[in-house]
């Protein structure tokens, strides 16, 4: 008699996936339409997301040092030196000239603005660059540190120029 009843509470109790969900299974089907709406969603919205910027390419034809170096002093403003810097940049010593240009084109536009204590700061703050990677062994880290201390005067000559003078004309 006991084997009657459990034999017809379990018959009650089998369904198949089309008929009545249980809880455990609408719990999975939940999973799953969630996990393929976040599927789709992603799918969507990745064609408008931000693309990595392309690198520039070298204004410079010969690519070689003197050439670049001229084409920075040349440069119309600090952005722009320090733009053909960053584009053709060796990631090596042969940067530490360029660097020096790039200062040099920069400086020119905010160094007789400088009391003592600024200008004193800026000294001690390019310093900092030329001896930030000098335990590392290596022309990489040369090239490093002539991007550092550019990146230095680009700042400074941002902060001393009008808003108007640090875009670069068309």
């Amino acid at each position: 008699m006991l084997e009657l009843a459990i034999s017809s509470i379990l018959r009650q109790r089998r369904t198949t996936v089309f008929e009545r969900p249980t809880d455990g299974m609408a719990a999975v089907l939940v999973r799953i339409f969630l996990a393929f709406s976040a599927f789709l969603l992603l799918v969507c919205i990745a064609p408008g997301a931000p693309k990595p910027n392309e690198p520039k390419e070298c204004p410079v034809t010969g690519r070689d040092l003197e050439a670049i170096e001229a084409a920075i002093q040349k440069a119309v403003s600090c952005e722009e030196s320090m733009e053909t810097f960053q584009a053709c940049a060796y990631a090596a010593s042969g940067d530490v000239p360029l660097g020096q240009a790039v200062i040099r084109k920069c400086e020119g536009d905010f160094m007789n603005k400088l009391n003592a204590s600024q200008k004193r700061a800026y000294e001690q703050k390019l310093k900092r660059c030329w001896r930030k990677y000098r335990r590392e062994a290596g022309t990489m880290y040369r090239s490093f540190e002539a991007m550092c201390a550019a990146g230095v005067a680009q700042a400074y000559s941002r902060s001393f120029l009008n808003p108007s003078e640090t875009k670069k004309p068309k």
